[in-house]
């Protein structure tokens, strides 16, 4: 009975500190998902949202730094409660294909750094890529699922979702390329003071 009961023992305190920082971190990483587009948009008019892809960096820096569960949350909840409390993305047509994108991106993310120790910079390439490509599948799924009046309210380039995925990747190069760079710096400069306060 003895062995038994060690052997059914809760987590250690140590790993409830460290999910509990995880949370933290997840909630922290959700409110900046959702106020840096605010502030993008009120400087760009609403016009650089598409271009630098604001709400991408909190979800890529977060997937980097906690466990896939929590990464693949804060993905799925930041567009909804974004969308929920400022309207944007606006639910249709974008919201359905962002909330797919940030999950997928913020999970392949978290399991390329934190579980296969990829390097935070081709981690977050990846997760791009896979983003991009899970854009297209949802962008021919929504096509391919709404009744005919609603199609009607899509852009007409998304009935075509290779070219709506081409053209849309065109314009976000200059945020793609944000992401690529400033994602790993601000993962890195988090491990670092991680490290300190450990040490």
């Amino acid at each position: 009975m003895g062995a038994q009961a060690l052997g059914k023992q809760g987590p250690t305190v140590a790993e409830e500190v460290a999910r509990a920082r995880e949370l933290s971190l997840g909630g922290l990483f959700i409110a900046l998902g959702i106020v840096i587009p605010i502030a993008l948009h009120a400087l760009g008019g609403g016009k650089l949202g598409s271009t630098l892809l604001p709400m991408y960096l909190p979800v890529l820096a977060c997937a980097m730094l906690v466990s896939a569960p929590i990464a693949a949350a804060v993905g799925l909840l930041t567009p909804v409660l974004s969308s929920a409390l400022t309207g944007m993305p606006p639910i249709l047509p974008v919201l359905p294909l962002m909330v797919a994108e940030l999950t997928l991106m913020a999970l392949i993310g978290s399991l390329l750094h934190r579980r296969l120790k990829l390097h935070a910079l081709p981690a977050v390439a990846l997760a791009l890529l896979a983003g991009r490509v899970v854009m297209g599948l949802m962008a021919a799924l929504l096509v391919a699922a709404l009744p005919a009046g609603l199609q009607e309210s899509l852009p007409p380039i998304m009935r075509t979702p290779v070219t709506y995925v081409l053209a849309a990747t065109v314009a976000a190069l200059p945020g793609l390329a944000l992401q690529i760079v400033a994602v790993p710096s601000v993962v890195a400069l988090v491990e670092r003071r991680r490290g300190r306060t450990v040490g």
